[in-house]
């Protein structure tokens, strides 16, 4: 009896178990589906699926989680920058982390929650826009040290690959925004 009280358990179990596999399995399709239709897919994937909360919701959750992993991302970036700001030695860097400093800022304490304001509130497209600017933050930072801006190029700064992947992410909550 108490054999088959276990079994019966583990059925019971399975079947609670397996009634879930739909859900995660359509979930997945869903970050798979979305992926394909942005500019930087692998990326998207990744991403996502970094993030627990991307295994329910919509497109347009999607898009926050990926907003969110921006925030996360440039947060990191900006740290990096305002540690290196006491030790810069020439006026390039200081006026490149300068810059990169206030891009940053600004784009986590205004550009960003905007974005995310206009994605809740419908505006897709506004929020697209905001997106465009957020991305293009890690493009003027970077590109403040080889351009010549402040004088003489200097060479990429050293965070020059989270900016790229911050870029990337950007574009890809963009992406992202315009098929929520």
């Amino acid at each position: 009896m108490s054999t088959s009280g276990a079994g019966a358990g583990v059925a019971i179990a399975l079947v609670v178990m397996l009634s879930f596999l739909p859900l995660n399995h359509s979930q997945e399709n869903l970050v798979e589906q979305t992926c394909q239709k942005v500019t930087y897919p692998d990326l998207c994937v990744s991403a996502l699926r970094s993030d627990g909360r991307s295994s329910g919701g919509d497109v347009k959750g999607l898009a926050a989680i990926m907003i969110n992993l921006v925030k996360v991302n440039g947060s990191d970036i900006l740290g990096d920058v305002n540690k290196l700001i006491p030790k810069a030695s020439d006026e390039v860097s200081k006026k490149c982390l300068g810059l990169c400093r206030d891009g940053f800022g600004g784009a986590l304490n205004r550009m960003i929650p905007e974005a995310m304001a206009k994605l809740e509130s419908g505006a897709k497209h506004e929020a697209m826009l905001v997106m465009i600017d957020v991305g293009e933050t890690a493009i003027d930072c970077d590109s403040c040290f080889t351009n010549e801006r402040f004088g003489p190029s200097i060479g990429p700064p050293p965070f020059t690959d989270k900016d790229h992947v911050y870029f990337y992410l950007a574009t890809t909550a963009r992406d992202i925004i315009g098929i929520s």
